[in-house]
């Protein structure tokens, strides 16, 4: 081993109280988008999602390898004696899954075995990994105790890494939380015009008034279902504006909204993945253009939308309905 030892306790110690110079919306808002990024963000794109916390954790002293040219030899990042190897995928293949921890490890243990002290596997599965891969895990402990400490990291543990990060700073990460206050109307129209691109689709059904317990039959964590709450009180907006909109215009937006709906829980086992990745396709969608700088007015302006088809037409699953239930 190299005697740089592990990284030092001030470095990765996690507070008794992450954020806690954020408000209750901002800490809610902030661990449920980090979790439904995780398991939305697979191969490349989760490496460099765990990168990009590692530099904002570690700024100047955590070392991104790059893996083209000769590769990265098994190391997906280094910094002060923990080796990283990030595998994200949305639904891993055991088999898969065990002979990439194998052979990720033994790999930087050939290469960078000077330089490790502890190797982390960082994966996106909330859920946690496959019995076989965890079996490889605990044999790999077993073998090699007393000289390199082998680690699991899930989205839940890669969050206590970085939970006590400035609110900034986290939101150059997750993007921006809402704001405490209602959107303007500007900033919904454009969420709304956004969903209004595609041509209406004849003969929709009439949309229906929420169910009563929705929240709670779709199994939401209680972050997202407090998010949903906070924001039911606020889509009082978002019904002001379709009373001045063209005809039809509800119906179509709420028609492009279920598609998209579907589209994302065919790909997310976590109703909260979804409900996050409807809200961060209107942020992406609607102000990508420029022009509307408050980026706490433009999350706000997704989530009072979002949250109002949550309430007035089938996204997500109505008590009573059997048919997507085994979606969630």
């Amino acid at each position: 081993m190299s005697g740089q030892g592990l990284v030092g306790a001030a470095d990765m110690r996690v507070p008794e109280e992450p954020m806690s110079s954020h408000d209750d919306q901002d800490r809610a808002w902030f661990h449920s988008q980090f979790i439904s990024l995780s398991t939305r963000k697979t191969g490349f794109e989760w490496q460099a999602f765990v990168n990009d916390l590692m530099h904002a954790v570690h700024p100047g002293d955590f070392v991104a390898v790059d893996p083209s040219g000769r590769g990265d030899k098994g190391c997906d990042g280094w910094v002060g004696g923990l080796m990283l190897a990030c595998y994200g995928a949305g639904n891993p293949n055991q088999r898969y899954v065990t002979r990439k921890i194998e052979t990720d490890f033994t790999t930087a243990l050939k290469y960078w075995g000077d330089s490790m002290d502890r190797w982390a596997f960082v994966h996106n599965n909330a859920n946690g990994l496959p019995e076989m891969a965890a079996r490889a895990v605990i044999e790999l402990r077993r073998q090699h105790r007393g000289s390199v400490r082998i680690e699991v990291w899930p989205p839940q543990v890669l969050w206590n890494h970085c939970a006590f990060l400035p609110r900034e700073r986290l939101a150059t990460i997750t993007g921006s939380p809402p704001s405490d206050h209602p959107a303007g109307m500007s900033y919904i129209a454009r969420c709304v015009e956004s969903l209004a691109r595609t041509r209406l689709v004849p003969g929709l059904d009439p949309v229906g008034e929420v169910a009563h317990g929705k929240i709670e039959h779709n199994g939401f964590g209680p972050e997202v279902a407090d998010l949903i709450k906070r924001f039911q009180v606020h889509t009082g907006h978002v019904r002001y504006y379709f009373t001045f909109a063209s005809p039809g215009e509800q119906a179509q937006v709420s028609e492009n909204l279920r598609a998209r709906f579907a589209g994302h829980r065919a790909l997310l086992e976590s109703p909260d993945a979804v409900f996050h990745a409807l809200c961060d396709d209107l942020v992406v969608e609607a102000f990508r253009g420029g022009g509307y700088a408050d980026k706490a007015q433009q999350r706000s302006a997704a989530l009072m939308v979002v949250t109002h088809f949550f309430e007035k037409c089938e996204i997500f699953e109505a008590p009573g309905e059997q048919s997507r239930a085994a979606s969630f």
